[in-house]
């Protein structure tokens, strides 16, 4: 007795575990948030629904940690697995546990007067729906006993368990035809002569094939189950190779444009250093022709006085004079190499050719990508 509540107690727990907490029912379509707390996929969209209309924004109902503005509810396959797996390894799994929209609407009992209570079979021979007394005082009529009995609310209404035909009940299957039949039916009318079984040998063997049925859909659900979480796997594994790859491609066009805008500064503030040393230069080439310019000009003009003396000893003295001063004295015009700065067409033409190269080497970094 100890043990069986011991068990008991433990399947509680696991089922507390396994419980939304929200509905507080077993997760149904379980979903999981940014911050790890897990909800049935309706529950969790009927809550962001309520934030949203008050306008505010959305967190976690749990841990109250903000969202974001985009959600994205992720699908717990692993918690969704071990739900169906305690479903069917617990009795309340295999009577299956109902949920607020599974619950079977309340069939009254017909006999019921004053307060009718619910229901719990419907006599197929009669057309009664019966609550538990009514059905003890109907089972201990020996002329009912053999009735047919079923749960109520099953089956929709006593009428589609007639044969249409005849007005009796459905008690028989034609296996060639896979009709539901009544005894008259396979005595005369369209079944005569053909392989008839009752609904329960039908049943029996209809289980067979259901649980074959569900092996199969068991393991097609496993293996759906198994693709997505591929999936799963290969979309986070997409995300994060992109993002590894972004980050590299990103560095390295920050490396190449670096080292383009370096070797551009550098190249520019050569060609200005080439300018002002020589410009200095030629700025000191003038000042000396300008001198001696300045200095001819004097001359010139002490020359062109000689030219009027009348006293010949004195014209040849100042003459003599002037003669050793311009001997002593360089008035040659001295050339300066001035070094234009102009670009080599063909150099030009080499690096365009390697940035092609270049960029055609980048194109295949894309091409080794699927598109």
């Amino acid at each position: 007795m100890a043990k069986a509540k011991e068990e008991f107690g433990e399947v509680s727990s696991l089922e507390d575990e396994l419980s939304c907490p929200i509905c507080l029912c077993l997760y149904r379509n379980p979903v999981s948030l940014s911050c790890g707390h897990s909800f049935c996929k309706e529950c969790i969209q009927r809550a962001l629904g309520v934030q949203q209309q008050s306008k505010a924004s959305y967190s976690c109902p749990m841990c109250k940690i903000q969202l974001g503005p985009i959600l994205e509810l992720q699908k717990n396959f692993q918690l969704c697995s071990i739900v169906e797996t305690f479903l069917a390894t617990t009795s309340k799994g295999e009577e299956g546990k109902s949920y607020p929209e599974e619950r079977k609407e309340m069939v009254p009992c017909d006999f019921c007067l004053d307060q009718p209570q619910p229901a719990v079979k419907t006599c197929l021979t009669c057309g009664w729906s019966l609550c538990q007394a009514h059905l003890n005082k109907h089972n201990a009529k020996d002329s009912q006993k053999d009735h047919v009995l079923v749960e109520a609310g099953a089956g929709h209404s006593v009428e589609e368990r007639k044969c249409q035909e005849h007005g009796r009940l459905l008690e028989c299957f034609c296996k060639d035809e896979r009709e539901y039949i009544c005894m008259l039916c396979s005595f005369e009318g369209s079944h005569k002569g053909h392989s008839i079984i009752t609904l329960k040998e039908a049943h029996d063997k209809e289980l067979g094939v259901l649980s074959y049925t569900m092996k199969q859909m068991q393991e097609n659900k496993s293996a759906i189950a198994n693709a997505l979480e591929e999936l799963q796997k290969s979309e986070n594994q997409l995300k994060t190779n992109t993002k590894t790859v972004t980050s590299q491609l990103v560095k390295m066009f920050e490396e190449i444009r670096a080292e383009i805008n370096q070797k551009e500064q550098q190249i520019l503030s050569d060609i200005q250093y080439i300018e002002k040393k020589q410009l200095s230069a030629i700025t000191k080439l003038k000042k000396k022709m300008e001198q001696k310019r300045d200095e001819a000009t004097q001359h010139l003009q002490s020359l062109q006085k000689m030219r009027e003396q009348p006293d010949d000893f004195l014209f040849l003295k100042e003459f003599k004079l002037a003669q050793d001063r311009i001997e002593n004295q360089n008035f040659k015009v001295g050339k300066m190499e001035i070094f234009v700065v102009k670009l080599d067409p063909a150099r030009i033409k080499r690096c365009r050719s390697l940035m092609c190269e270049y960029m055609s080497q980048l194109d295949l970094l894309m091409r080794e990508v699927p598109i």
